[in-house]
């Protein structure tokens, strides 16, 4: 339940943050867009993957890629609190919620609800 709720999360700060790339349109806005649109795809995908009845190697790769976004979601905290950096506070919230799936991931992807 709370992979999913986490999952869901990310699907719409993905969708937000695709948004606000094509409105503010900062330099390197379309390859932004492009990432942020394939991860609220894949959270959408992963969302779905952890119900009952779904094929073992969806489960697979949805636990995969909710441990690699894990892993973005710690590198771009640690880039966010770098000295010299312009802190966004958006990017702990966000870095959070994809550490978040990553730690769900691994229990929701055995026991489906």
């Amino acid at each position: 339940m709370a992979f999913r709720f986490v999952a869901a999360l990310n699907v719409a700060t993905a969708v937000w943050l695709t948004v606000m790339f094509l409105i503010l349109r900062h330099p390197g806005f379309e390859l932004n867009a492009l990432m942020t649109l394939g991860i609220a795809a894949f959270c959408a995908l992963a969302f779905w993957s952890a119900r009952a009845h779904v094929p073992v190697w969806m489960r697979t790769a949805s636990l995969i890629g909710s441990l690699a976004l894990g892993v973005c979601g710690g590198w771009a905290i640690y880039q966010d609190l770098q000295p010299g950096a312009h802190f966004e506070g958006f990017i702990l919230v966000i870095g959070a919620m994809w550490i978040g799936q990553a730690a769900t991931a691994i229990t929701a992807q055995r026991r489906p609800t």
